[in-house]
């Protein structure tokens, strides 16, 4: 599954969300990087079995975010999710509501 949210400007809203986690001002996150690209990692319970990717999408102004599971993690991502996104979606509610319209789930 992977989450749409439609923004104005989607490119702005990652790299707000990344500039918080990396000055410590979302303490339940923290960045996992990867191969030059930052994913967010969830600090509690479901950080250790995966991570966030956000893919901004200027040309179709959303943010696509979806849930990569760790190469170690057994199971299927579908298993836990929806535990991730709705952390997430819980930074998102809480911090960035004036940047974003709307959520598709594909």
């Amino acid at each position: 599954m992977k989450l749409d949210f439609k923004s104005s400007n989607p490119s702005s809203l990652r790299n707000d969300i990344i500039t918080m986690v990396e000055d410590d001002e979302l303490q339940t996150w923290e960045i996992h990087l990867s191969e030059n690209h930052k994913y967010l990692k969830h600090t509690g319970q479901w950080g250790e079995k995966g991570v966030i990717k956000l893919t901004p999408d200027n040309i179709n102004k959303k943010m696509e975010v979806q849930v990569l599971k760790f190469k170690n993690t057994e199971g299927d991502v579908r298993d836990f999710e929806g535990y991730i996104y709705g952390r997430f979606c819980e930074l998102i509610f809480v911090n960035f509501t004036n940047k974003f319209t709307s959520i598709d789930r594909k």
